[in-house]
C-alpha cells in the first residue's frame, strides 16, 4: 500500500514538474517578438535571409518574418494595407513617395538610427531634404543612393553575328539594330525594353531627352514643368523610327522589364535598356554573364545627359508609425546599418547608399565598376525647392494629387502602337495640365511663391549643391 502511495505521489510530482516546464516554455514563447518586413527588391530575396539569420542568432527573442512582394504588382497590396491600417512593421515600396507617407502620418522617424557620425559614412546628398529627410526627421532608411538607366549589350550575340560596334549614338544604334536583324534573318533583334513597365519608360525617356532639352520635366530657371520640348519629341520620334526599321523589337510593346531582361539574356535581342540593378539580376536570376554595359546613346557624338540624384521611396525602407515594437525594430535597423551594405556588394549591387570604399565586400562580377562609373557620371544633384522652403512640400504633394494621370512614357507607348498620332499635341496637353495643377497648388498655398521653385543660377549638367541653395 505504501509502495503504491509513493508511486502515486511520485507520478503526481512528475506531472506537476512537466506542467511547470511547459508553462515556462509558453511564457518564453509569449515574450518572443515577431517583426514583419515586406521587401520588393529583387536582390533582397538573397541578402535579407542571410542578414535575418545572423540577427536572429544574436537576438533569440526577435523573429523577422520576410515577405517578398512582386514589384510589378505590389501597388495594390500596399494600398490595401494602408486602407486597412495594416502596414507591416517595416516595408520597401515605390507605390507611395516618402512625402505622401509622411503627409499621411504613416511612417516613423529614424533619427536615433542615424546620428550625425553615422551619416558621415554615406554619400553626400543621401540625407538631404527630400531624399531621406523631411524637416528635422529622417524617415527613410537608405539602402541605395538612387538609380539611373543604361544600355546593356549581349556580347555573345554581337560576336556570333560578327558585329564589333557597341553603339554610342542614335545613328549607330539604329544601324547596328538593323544589322542584327538582317544578319540573323529576323531571329534576333536589336533593342528591347520593358514597354509595359511605365516607371522604366518614363525614367529613361526623360534621361535621353535631357541631351537636347536639359529643362526636360522641370525647368529650374523659370520654375515650371516642361514636357513639350525638343528633347522629348525627338527621343520619342527616334524610338518610333527604331521600331519601324526593325531595330527595336516589337516584343517591347507587350513585355515588362522582367520579361524583356529574359529575352535579352537568351539572345533574342542584342541590347537592353534597364536600370543600374540589372547587372545583378542578369547574373543571379538569369545566370547570364556574357554582357557589357554603356551609357544610353546620345543623338550627338559629344552629347550630354543627366539624371537627378535623388533617393526615392524604393531606394530604402520605412517603418510603420503603428508598429508596436519600436525598440526591437530600432535594434534590427542598427544591425542593418552596420552589416547590410557588405552583403549588398557581395550580391552585386553597385549603388549602395554608403561610400563604397568604406564597405568590405567582394563584387561577384567585374562589370560592377562600369555601372558605378555610369551612375557617377549621370546622376547629379539638382535644385531642391525643399532646401529653400520646407513648405514647398505641400505644393509638390498637391501637384502629385491633381496632376494628369498619363505620362510621357504612356505617350511614347501610344505613339509606338499608333494610338497617339499627334505627338506634340499630346505632350502640350500633358504639360498644360501639369502646370495648371502647379498653378492651382501655388494659389492654394499662398505662403509658398513660385520663386521658391526658380533657380536662375542653375547650370545644366553641373551639380547644384547645398552651398548653391544657401
Amino acid at each position: 500500500m505504501k509502495k503504491k502511495l509513493v508511486v502515486l505521489l511520485s507520478a503526481l510530482l512528475l506531472m506537476m514538474m512537466l506542467a511547470a516546464c511547459q508553462s515556462e516554455e509558453a511564457d518564453g514563447d509569449s515574450d518572443e517578438v515577431t517583426l514583419e518586413l515586406w521587401n520588393n527588391l529583387a536582390s533582397g530575396s538573397t541578402f535579407f535571409p542571410k542578414l535575418i539569420e545572423e540577427f536572429e542568432a544574436d537576438n533569440p527573442g526577435i523573429k523577422i518574418e520576410l515577405n517578398n512582394v512582386n514589384v510589378e504588382s505590389s501597388d495594390a497590396e500596399y494600398q490595401a494595407a494602408i486602407s486597412d491600417n495594416s502596414l507591416p512593421d517595416m516595408f520597401i515600396t515605390d507605390a507611395f513617395s516618402m512625402n505622401e507617407l509622411v503627409d499621411l502620418d504613416l511612417v516613423h522617424e529614424l533619427n536615433s538610427v542615424f546620428p550625425e557620425e553615422a551619416q558621415e559614412e554615406y554619400t553626400d546628398g543621401v540625407f538631404d531634404e527630400g531624399n531621406t529627410r523631411i524637416g528635422d526627421n529622417i524617415y527613410l532608411f537608405p539602402i541605395f543612393k538612387g538609380g539611373t538607366y543604361m544600355m546593356y549589350y549581349n556580347k555573345a550575340v554581337l560576336d556570333d553575328l560578327g558585329i564589333d560596334t557597341v553603339p554610342e549614338t542614335w545613328d549607330e544604334l539604329l544601324a547596328v539594330g538593323k544589322e542584327v536583324y538582317e544578319k540573323s534573318d529576323g531571329n534576333t533583334e536589336g533593342l528591347i525594353f520593358g514597354g509595359t513597365s511605365g516607371w522604366l519608360v518614363d525614367a529613361f525617356v526623360q534621361l535621353m531627352a535631357t541631351e537636347l532639352s536639359p529643362e526636360s520635366r522641370m525647368d529650374y530657371v523659370n520654375g515650371e514643368y516642361s514636357f513639350n520640348n525638343e528633347g522629348n519629341i525627338e527621343t520619342i520620334e527616334f524610338l518610333k523610327e527604331m521600331l519601324d526599321e526593325n531595330a527595336l523589337s516589337k516584343l517591347t510593346l507587350e513585355t515588362n522589364s522582367t520579361v524583356a531582361r529574359e529575352y535579352f539574356a537568351v539572345g533574342k535581342t542584342a541590347f537592353l535598356i534597364d536600370g543600374n540593378w540589372t547587372g545583378q539580376l542578369l547574373e543571379d536570376e538569369n545566370e547570364f554573364s556574357d554582357w557589357g554595359v554603356v551609357q544610353l546613346p546620345t543623338k550627338n557624338p559629344d552629347g550630354k545627359q543627366y539624371g537627378e540624384f535623388g533617393v526615392s521611396s524604393n531606394d530604402g525602407m520605412f517603418v510603420s508609425n503603428n508598429t508596436e515594437h519600436w525598440d526591437e525594430v530600432e535594434k534590427f535597423l542598427i544591425f542593418l546599418r552596420d552589416n547590410m551594405y557588405e552583403e549588398l556588394v557581395n550580391v552585386g549591387e553597385a549603388t549602395i547608399a554608403k561610400e563604397f570604399d568604406l564597405v568590405d565586400g567582394e563584387a561577384p562580377f567585374e562589370q560592377i565598376t562600369d555601372i558605378q562609373d555610369i551612375f557617377s557620371t549621370m546622376s547629379i544633384q539638382v535644385p531642391n525647392p525643399l532646401a529653400v522652403d520646407p513648405d514647398a512640400l505641400d505644393v509638390q504633394l498637391e501637384v502629385l494629387k491633381n496632376g494628369p494621370d498619363s505620362s510621357p512614357g504612356e505617350i511614347l507607348m501610344g505613339y509606338l502602337t499608333g494610338q497617339v498620332s499627334d505627338l506634340e499635341g499630346e505632350l502640350e496637353a500633358y504639360e498644360s495640365a501639369y502646370n495648371k495643377a502647379f498653378d492651382d497648388a501655388l494659389e492654394a498655398h499662398e505662403s509658398v511663391t513660385r520663386e521658391v521653385f526658380q533657380f536662375p543660377d542653375w547650370v545644366p549638367y553641373e551639380p547644384y549643391t547645398g552651398e548653391d541653395h544657401q
